[in-house]
C-alpha cells in the first residue's frame, strides 16, 4: 500500500513541475561557433507559458529580445548580421527565459544612469552586473548572477543557458606554401582552387584574380560556401584555356558587413612545363624584330635541301 501511495505522490509531483521552453535547434556558422556578421537562428518548443525572452551576453555586449510562441509552443529567435557584427570575439551566453506558470516575467534588466546594467525582480534592483566594458572575460560570472536572481523564493522564471564562441570571419587556401604561393599551373589548362572558411553556408564569397605586377583585374566571380565534414569549404574553377602565362594575385573575400574575412595567394601560370618539373622547356631564340615564321622558313628550306642531297647520294651509291 505504501508503495502505491509513493508512486501516486511522485506522479503528482511530476505533474506540478514547472514546464519551461526548450531550445532544440541553433543554426550557427559551425558547431559551437558563431562568426561575426553571420545570421544566428535559435528555435525551440514547449513554450507553453506565454512569451519567451532571449538574453545575449558577451564581451562588451548585452541585449535581450522577446518573442511569442505559436499555439503549439514553437518559437524562433533570429539574430541578424547587423547585430552579430557588433559581437566581440570570445565566449557568449544565450539565455532562454521562460516566465513560468504565472506567465509573467519577474526578472528583467535595467539600464542605470552610470552606464551599468542592473538585474531587477519586478522592478526592484537585486544585483548589478556592471557596465559592458567591465564585463569579465569569463561571461559565466555574469550568467551566475542572473541564475541566482531567478532562484529567489518569489520567482518562478526559468533560465536555461547555452554557450557559444564568437570568431572573426576567416578564409584559407588549400595547397599553399609558407610564402603564400599556390602550386604553379600550366597555361591552356582549366584552373581549380579550393579552400576552407569558418563563415556559414548562407554566405557567398567573391574571387578576384589580378595581375600581380600592375594590379589590373582579369576576372571576378561569386562562389557559394559549402558545408564540409569539419569546416565549411569553397571551390573556384576557371574552364580552359584558363589564364595566360604570368603571375597573379588571387583574393577571396566574404560578402558581408566586415572587412577582415579575406585571404590572398600568389599564382604563377607557366607556358610549357616538363612533366614533374617546373622548369621551362628551352625554346630557340628569336632575333629582335623577327617573327617565328622568319626563323622557321629558313630552317625548313635548309632541311628540304639536306633531304634532296641525301636522296641523290643514296641513288648514286646504289648505281
Amino acid at each position: 500500500m505504501s508503495e502505491k501511495i509513493l508512486a501516486v505522490t511522485l506522479f503528482l509531483a511530476f505533474l506540478v513541475l514547472p514546464v519551461s521552453a526548450d531550445l532544440i535547434v541553433i543554426n550557427t556558422s559551425s558547431p559551437q561557433t558563431i562568426v561575426r556578421a553571420d545570421t544566428v537562428t535559435l528555435s525551440g518548443t514547449n513554450a507553453m507559458n506565454g512569451s519567451v525572452s532571449l538574453w545575449i551576453l558577451g564581451r562588451n555586449y548585452f541585449a535581450t529580445m522577446t518573442t511569442t510562441p505559436d499555439k503549439k509552443g514553437n518559437y524562433t529567435f533570429t539574430v541578424k548580421p547587423v547585430e552579430t557584427n557588433r559581437f566581440s570575439t570570445g565566449k557568449y551566453a544565450f539565455l532562454i527565459q521562460d516566465p513560468g506558470a504565472d506567465r509573467a516575467f519577474e526578472i528583467g534588466p535595467l539600464s542605470w544612469t552610470d552606464g551599468s546594467i542592473r538585474i531587477a525582480d519586478r522592478g526592484k534592483v537585486i544585483a548589478n552586473i556592471g557596465s559592458l566594458s567591465a564585463f569579465p572575460v569569463s561571461i559565466n560570472q555574469v550568467v551566475d548572477i542572473i541564475l541566482n536572481a531567478s532562484a529567489r523564493m518569489d520567482v518562478d522564471d526559468i533560465f536555461t543557458p547555452y554557450y557559444y564562441y564568437v570568431e572573426d570571419p576567416s578564409i584559407h587556401f588549400n595547397r599553399v606554401d609558407g610564402a603564400g604561393n599556390l602550386p604553379d599551373q600550366t597555361t591552356g589548362e582549366a584552373l581549380l582552387i579550393t579552400g576552407t572558411t569558418n563563415i556559414g553556408t548562407e554566405n557567398s564569397l567573391q574571387v578576384a584574380i589580378r595581375n600581380a605586377s600592375s594590379g589590373g583585374l582579369l576576372t571576378t566571380q561569386i562562389i557559394p560556401v559549402m558545408e564540409g565534414p569539419n569546416t565549411n569549404q569553397w571551390t573556384y574553377s576557371l574552364d580552359e584555356p584558363g589564364l595566360p602565362p604570368g603571375t597573379y594575385t588571387v583574393t577571396v573575400g566574404e560578402q558581408k558587413y566586415t572587412s577582415s574575412g579575406n585571404a590572398s595567394a600568389q599564382l604563377t601560370i607557366r607556358e610549357y612545363l616538363i612533366a614533374g618539373n617546373s622548369s621551362l622547356i628551352p625554346q630557340p631564340a628569336i632575333p629582335p624584330g623577327a617573327t617565328p615564321y622568319d626563323v622557321l622558313l629558313p630552317l625548313m628550306i635548309s632541311g628540304a635541301a639536306l633531304a634532296i642531297i641525301g636522296i641523290i647520294i643514296l641513288v648514286s651509291l646504289k648505281k
